[in-house]
């Protein structure tokens, strides 16, 4: 130590530092919360993310982004993309012990007019029908495959309020 000048004494000193700031990130995995479903919408992300914090789940959570959210993941228009998710879950809940699922829609969803019609765009209590029922579908096939977890479903808002589904 005797030899290191003082930029040297201090260089170590900040290489110290940052090692420990990344300690936490080191921390053996616990666990989640909750894995999150949602569309890949980009109007919803920061609202989806809020709602998430605003649970106390503020990274306590994983996400899955599909069109759709849970619609891409139960509709027949989107059977191709269905198997992926399912696996995804079995994996999140084997590696990461995931409490819950919150699967939540939105309105305006392109996706959810390519699976249920155009007249989702124009018909609100239409929307909502086909939402409530896509999430309703979304939980039972998640009951199905993890018992298990407990499964919040809601529709966002464009405000990013969140209509809860039961």
């Amino acid at each position: 130590m005797a030899n290191l000048s003082r930029r040297g004494f201090f260089g170590l000193g900040t290489a110290a530092a940052v090692s420990m700031a990344s300690l936490p990130a080191l921390a053996i995995d616990q666990g989640y919360e909750a894995m999150l479903l949602k569309c890949i919408d980009p109007r919803f992300t920061t609202n989806t993310w809020a709602y998430m914090a605003g649970r106390g789940w503020q990274n306590l959570y994983s996400q899955f982004n599909i069109a759709g959210g849970p619609i891409g993941v139960v509709a027949p228009a989107f059977v191709k993309w269905h198997e992926t998710f399912w696996e995804n879950l079995a994996i999140s809940v084997q590696l990461h012990n995931v409490k819950r699922v919150v699967g939540i829609t939105h309105r305006d969803c392109g996706a959810a007019a390519v699976a249920y019609g155009d007249r989702i765009k124009t018909d609100k209590a239409f929307e909502t029908q086909m939402n409530t029922m896509a999430l309703r579908q979304f939980r039972t096939e998640v009951l199905k495959r993890q018992p298990q977890v407990i499964v919040e479903l809601g529709i966002m808002d464009l405000n990013g309020a969140v209509e809860p589904v039961t």
